[in-house]
């Protein structure tokens, strides 16, 4: 794929969003929409990835894929949750360190939000859960359908996406409980649709409209920044759906024209580097900001936790994930499937 320094630009954005919404900063209550913008990204990302293998050699390396993922994001989570599992003790006496350790280390995180409703200390890493049964699933799906044409894909996921839209909206009417609805992959999948119809649409909108489309989207991701009701069963059925939509909006914006202005503001060179590092910065930031919310005036804590993160995360950038980057590219290892 040819790189869109805009995308992250995105993740950038999506990952102030997430980390200032745990920190209590005024007026960001509706920053979780930073985790719908990452799952939209994600599908378009991985779709794209594996379609344009598909077009190359005619299949999907399966082993390839899964090697690359786990290089990719293994390393810098075992870091944190060893030095998670190092403090927790000291710093966080009342958890049990190996259960929070043992969820995120197996990627079950967003099941057990679901449905143990318990405040882990490492809750933010059900995101992660609900990517990596994404990452392991979707490989299959695209080599079922590599048959299939970028038209007929697209109608495909089109149809997929109003599927997992309406299975979200009917758990949610059902059983009114947030927590059931909010946290599982087989709930969440919506966004990840989304993003894998943008990437097999062959249709991109001219400049001018374009432009439009990212600035209606932006408008309307910044209003529920500021005002979407966290923990609202009606909210995440339905505005689900405008979320979802105008993440879709933003993503496409930026693939189809380099001329806009939002363009070019998500392509600010400091903007991009935080998006570089995003994965890290939201891997580190989320127990600090437990710890530290209820102690500190939140503007403190959203500076001393970003801070912190943007620190870490460039130095495990640095030294683990750019030394990785070659390794990814190697073929995976024999036996691999």
């Amino acid at each position: 794929m040819q790189y869109n320094p805009a995308l992250d630009g995105l993740r950038a954005v999506a990952v102030l969003a997430v980390v200032a919404f745990h920190c209590r900063l005024p007026f960001t209550g509706g920053g979780s929409i930073g985790v719908d913008l990452f799952f939209v990204l994600s599908g378009y990302l991985i779709t794209s990835i594996l379609r344009s293998e598909v077009t190359e050699t005619g299949t999907v390396s399966l082993g390839r894929f899964y090697w690359r993922r786990a290089l990719r994001l293994w390393p810098p989570l075992l870091l944190m949750l060893a030095a998670y599992a190092a403090v927790a003790p000291v710093l966080f006496p009342a958890r049990d360190a190996v259960i929070d350790t043992a969820l995120a280390a197996t990627y079950l995180t967003d099941y057990a939000m679901a449905f143990w409703h318990e405040p882990f200390m490492l809750g933010h890493t059900w995101s992660l859960s609900v990517e990596e049964h994404f990452y392991l699933l979707w490989p299959l799906v695209i080599l079922a359908t590599r048959s299939l044409s970028q038209r007929a894909l697209a109608v495909v996921l089109a149809v997929a996406f109003i599927t997992a839209t309406a299975w979200r909206i009917a758990d949610a009417m059902i059983w009114q409980d947030w927590y059931r609805t909010y946290y599982r992959f087989d709930t969440r999948m919506s966004g990840l649709m989304l993003g894998g119809l943008i990437a097999a649409a062959p249709w991109r909108p001219k400049p001018e409209t374009a432009g439009l489309v990212g600035r209606v989207a932006a408008y309307v991701l910044i209003v529920g920044l500021l005002v979407s009701p966290f923990r609202s069963p009606q909210f995440i059925a339905w505005g689900g759906i405008i979320v979802d939509l105008a993440a879709g909006g933003l993503i496409l914006s930026v693939i189809s024209t380099e001329g806009t202005r939002l363009h070019r503001l998500l392509a600010f060179r400091p903007l991009v580097y935080l998006g570089v590092i995003s994965y890290s910065v939201y891997l580190w930031h989320y127990p600090l900001s437990r710890l530290l919310r209820y102690e500190l005036p939140s503007g403190i804590t959203f500076v001393v936790v970003a801070g912190f993160a943007i620190i870490v995360a460039a130095l495990s950038y640095e030294f683990i994930e750019k030394p990785l980057k070659s390794m990814r590219r190697r073929p995976a290892p024999e036996g691999a499937i």
